[in-house]
């Protein structure tokens, strides 16, 4: 313990060198300002005097936060050093002078371009703007659904550009082929409403689907291969798929180890560095501080859930009803499904004529449990009471076992159709021999002069060149020579109706048009006309109906996350069978968005209990992945499994999808290259190139590991670093705070002459340009010494 005179000494010494520095700074405040004006009335041409003032207004410039002024002066100082520099630098070297001018420029050019740049993003300032009245989770939704946009032009560019186009231009135009020409008995029923909602009629026999595109192996003068382009391209279709969704979920990641410093003092860096600075426009500065303030909202209930407290018996017996009423929930809508699947089956099956609502009866129900379960699953996730967070993507995880189990359901009674439709084309090419075979000897033919074959039965008559009469409403034929007269066959079915293919992208297609009415539907149902009985009703009811029921509804992120990766598996699963789908696609996710941003903005209320979303949103592109591996399966599947159709798309003829391939490969491609090709595609190379693949991802995992390990252990290394900072500033607080209590205890103070004395023998100070003081002298340092001070 020190002595408290020789402290008294101390600090008198240094609350007198305080004054005298302040003095000299506003000596040096004063002297700037006479400088500028003598600078503004005469200019000084001697290039030292030039060079040692600019060198001199640089470092105030450099060190203007360390003077003891008030942010006016220190603002008018900068701005007067500014003017000084830019005013005399030039005269020094011209060229100098303006590459600094072409610098400031450019970087002026470039912010107005990122800033003319942004009017270019899709709906940027309308994210931004829900962002600031509702949080990053809302607003993530929205950039979510931009990204799905933009991927959905991508593969509509592919599909328009290498199958669409091709076959407007070059293939053969309606009504020259059987499979592009509407059977006459369904041309008066082909634009009735029941007829154009099935996607039938004029729909039906156009480029939306399958079975419109020819089978010509080339088409065009320049000998375009549409079959092989149409199988290529829906596979390029999943290909690029897989790749931009590895691409972004590998930039997030990178980006969230990037921005990780920021969870460090969190409230200091929201309090004091969030503000732009930039923003001149009221409105703007309304939607920032609405920003700021959300952000901050987020931040304490971050630490609430971190320091809150549970009951652990109480909690698992409810999160074990919980999900006990989830998988309920679950079993029993795959059950509606099924059983509307197989209802709509056996009607197909026993009546001729259908009613609207038969015909569509699979998707309304789809839908309708699409819509209403995830409300279900939203009270039912109340009773687990996790972290916001931990609530969504519990969440997220269910809805998406709910549409997973709904798309399986339809995919598999799909499927089972598609087999049926197979057997149905092959029973008339099985019987066609023996039908033949049977009846030959039974068609004799009359005198040489008559024109007609005699009649096997009633209504069954053979013409003179042996095809039926149907012929002329041009229903394929089989022909089979025999004894030199062609004997044919006759399917009562048009090539389009026994075209699975078809049938398969109608279904998706109608699937993803009831999906988009009952959206519709649902936004201005339960946003829009909620709002409005809430608004101007409520100073009507018996209570409050702004604080309790109904209330404003509040954007719900885990449903309408799951609805978009919902919607895009339909289009995955649905491209190859209707190349026109992911245009349909676009069109809807643009009137998603508006729909959304409006119901947002105008029905919707901020959630009450904000919270960040994740940074990264690496688990919405997640589910995305795994929703397109289960979506690319079902195709896969029928492309392997099922023979094409037989009179209806680019493959017919052949024996499965894929042989397209082989087929180029043999006839357009040299003998060596089929070789080659047959190598690498043997077990041989394939095996081994698995196994590489495989060691490659678990060294590669490994190392991600090892770094995310180190990213750990280096953060913690700054913060008991941090830790270690602060508790030698408050060991330095204790220290002067027990100084002060033993200086008020003394009631002897020294006299002013003697503290004059004292601190012109202590030391002389002198100002350096960024504040500091320095040349103590022994008298000074020894006493900063014996009190164990630094500088």
């Amino acid at each position: 313990m020190k002595p408290p005179k020789a402290s008294q000494r101390f600090r008198s010494i240094r609350r007198n060198a305080n004054q005298h520095y302040f003095y000299q700074e506003s000596l040096l405040l004063s002297n700037l300002e006479d400088s500028f004006t003598a600078d503004e009335t005469g200019d000084s041409h001697d290039p030292e005097q030039i060079f040692q003032n600019i060198q001199f207004q640089k470092d105030l410039m450099a060190n203007i936060r360390c003077r003891p002024w008030t942010m006016g002066q220190k603002l008018r100082a900068l701005r007067r050093a500014k003017d000084i520099v830019l005013k005399f630098e030039g005269r020094l070297t011209r060229t100098r002078g303006y590459q600094a001018a072409g610098a400031k420029l450019w970087r002026k050019f470039a912010r107005l371009a990122c800033n003319f740049v942004v009017i270019f993003i899709p709906w940027e300032m309308r994210i931004k703007k829900i962002e600031s009245h509702f949080g990053s989770g809302v607003a993530s939704y929205f950039i979510f659904l931009r990204w799905l946009f933009g991927i959905n032009i991508v593969l509509t560019i592919m599909t328009g550009a290498f199958i669409v186009l091709p076959e407007l231009i070059a293939g053969q135009p309606f009504g020259s082929t059987a499979s592009k020409t509407i059977p006459k008995e369904h041309i008066a029923s082909a634009q009735d409403l029941d007829t154009v909602w099935s996607l039938g009629g004029y729909l039906q026999y156009s480029v939306l689907f399958y079975g419109y595109y020819g089978r010509e192996r080339r088409i065009g003068r320049a000998g375009y291969r549409l079959p092989l382009a149409y199988f290529l391209v829906g596979m390029a279709v999943f290909a690029y798929s897989f790749i931009i969704l590895l691409k972004k979920m590998a930039k997030n990641s990178r980006m969230s180890l990037a921005s990780a410093s920021n969870e460090n003092y969190t409230f200091c860096w929201r309090v004091f560095c969030a503000w732009d600075y930039l923003i001149g426009n009221p409105e703007a500065a309304e939607s920032k501080t609405a920003a700021i303030v959300n952000s901050i909202r987020e931040a304490i209930l971050e630490e609430q859930e971190k320091k809150k407290s549970k009951n652990l018996a109480v909690t698992i017996c409810l999160r074990v009803v919980a999900n006990i009423l989830v998988l309920v929930s679950l079993a029993g809508s795959i059950y509606l499904i099924y059983f509307v699947v197989d209802r709509s089956q056996k009607l197909a099956q026993s009546k001729k004529e259908l009613t609207l609502w038969e015909k569509n009866e699979v998707s309304v129900v789809v839908s309708l449990v699409t819509m209403l379960a995830p409300s279900a699953f939203d009270l039912i996730a109340a009773l687990e009471m996790y972290h916001p967070r931990t609530t969504l993507r519990f969440q997220l995880a269910r809805v998406l076992v709910l549409y997973l189990g709904n798309l399986y359901s339809l995919i598999i009674a799909l499927l089972d159709k598609v087999n049926s439709m197979s057997i149905e084309e092959a029973a008339p090419q099985n019987s066609t021999s023996h039908w033949i075979d049977s009846t030959v000897f039974f068609a004799t033919r009359a005198a040489p002069g008559e024109e007609r074959w005699s009649t096997l039965g009633p209504g069954i008559g053979l013409r003179r060149n042996s095809t039926w009469a149907s012929e002329e409403a041009n229903i394929p034929t089989y022909i089979s020579p025999l004894s030199g007269a062609n004997k044919t066959t006759v399917s009562t079915r048009s090539p389009q109706d026994q075209c699975w293919e078809t049938y398969v992208g109608q279904e998706m297609l109608k699937l993803s048009i009831i999906d988009m009415l009952f959206t519709v539907a649902s936004i201005l149902l339960i946003d829009f006309f909620r709002g409005l009985f809430v608004r101007y009703l409520s100073d009507y009811w018996c209570w409050d109906l702004e604080s309790k029921f109904p209330e404003y509804g509040e954007f719900k992120i885990a449903e309408n996350v799951l609805h978009l990766v919902y919607n895009q598996g339909m289009i995955w699963m649905g491209a190859f069978f209707s190349p026109c789908l992911p245009a349909f696609n676009v069109l809807k996710l643009i009137g998603l968005m508006y729909l959304r941003s409006w119901a947002v903005l105008t029905c919707n209320a901020p959630h009450q209990q904000v919270f960040r979303a994740s940074r990264s949103n690496n688990f919405y592109l997640a589910m995305l992945l795994f929703m397109l591996f289960l979506c690319m399966l079902p195709t896969i599947f029928a492309i392997v499994r099922y023979k094409p159709s037989l009179n209806c798309g680019p493959f017919s003829g052949q024996e499965k999808i894929y042989d397209i391939v082989s087929e180029t490969i043999e006839k357009d491609f040299p003998t060596w290259f089929g070789s080659v090709i047959g190598y690498i595609s043997s077990p041989v190379v394939i095996l081994p190139a698995v196994l590489l693949l495989f060691m490659l991802i678990y060294y590669l995992q490994s190392i991600a590991r090892s770094l995310k390990l180190s990213n750990h252990q280096l953060r913690m290394q700054i913060q008991n670093a941090s830790i270690v900072s602060e508790d030698r500033k408050k060991v330095a607080q204790m220290v002067e705070a027990r100084i002060q209590t033993q200086d008020e205890t003394t009631k002897r103070f020294p006299k002013d002459s003697d503290l004059g004395s004292q601190l012109s023998s202590a030391y002389s100070v002198t100002p350096q340009n960024n504040g500091t003081v320095v040349n103590f002298d022994s008298s000074s340092s020894r006493s900063k010494t014996d009190f164990g001070l630094k500088d």
